[in-house]
């Protein structure tokens, strides 16, 4: 007499849970990353807001249990400052960026002008993500996650593409849509980079501890 066993496979009750379960959790982060950039007055809560999203995003991922409410909460007030400080570079210059590129858009002979101010706003971006979620990952000081952000960039190129098209993506599908802004928009795109950077991350840790001598 033998054994037989098979692999638990999960139906489609069990899966349409997952994924109503997961856009319920972006859509309760992007509620969350407003309410609380209004409540630091905007200019001051936008970026604790962000590493608050990065945080929880990066917890659910890993498979922690956490409260999301209290858990977002609680990493907004310990960010406030630490946040607003590491990335005040990134959103100033992405301002000054989008100003230039308000004040040159559709002027005659400034086609080229305007492909670099947004390659350049792109470019940024994609390091600000970096710097938030690199932060949230490992313990390093802040000076440290600004540039060991672009040498990640530079050393694993997929970052910076798939960060970009997912990017794209969202803002294209919320131009559509507008409604999703204050819906789903943001959770969704802190929470797909989140998950885009960690597996960067991961791979890195991996050939890191293959290649003792390989930093990055």
């Amino acid at each position: 007499m033998t054994a037989q066993t098979s692999a638990y496979t999960p139906g489609r009750t069990e899966r349409w849970y997952g994924w109503a379960d997961a856009v319920g959790y972006v859509a309760v982060l992007n509620v969350l990353v407003l309410v609380f950039t209004l409540a630091g007055g905007v200019v001051l809560g936008f970026a604790p807001s962000v590493a608050a999203a990065v945080a929880c995003s990066r917890g659910r991922i890993r498979g922690e249990a956490q409260p999301l409410v209290r858990t977002f909460a609680s990493a907004w007030r310990g960010q406030l400052r630490r946040a607003n400080l590491l990335q005040a570079p990134g959103w100033l210059l992405l301002a000054i960026l989008g100003l230039n590129l308000t004040s040159f858009w559709g002027e005659p002979g400034s086609s080229a002008l305007v492909v670099a101010l947004v390659a350049a706003a792109a470019l940024t971006v994609i390091h600000q993500l970096l710097v938030i979620t690199m932060d949230a990952h490992y313990d390093l000081r802040a000076r440290d996650c600004l540039r060991l952000a672009l040498a990640f960039g530079l050393r694993f190129p997929g970052v910076p593409l798939l960060l970009a098209a997912t990017t794209t993506l969202v803002a294209a599908v919320t131009a559509w849509l507008p409604g999703l802004l204050p819906t789903i928009s943001v959770g969704l795109w802190l929470y797909l980079c989140t998950a885009l950077c960690l597996s960067f991350f991961a791979a890195n840790d991996r050939q890191v501890e293959a290649e003792p001598s390989t930093t990055v």
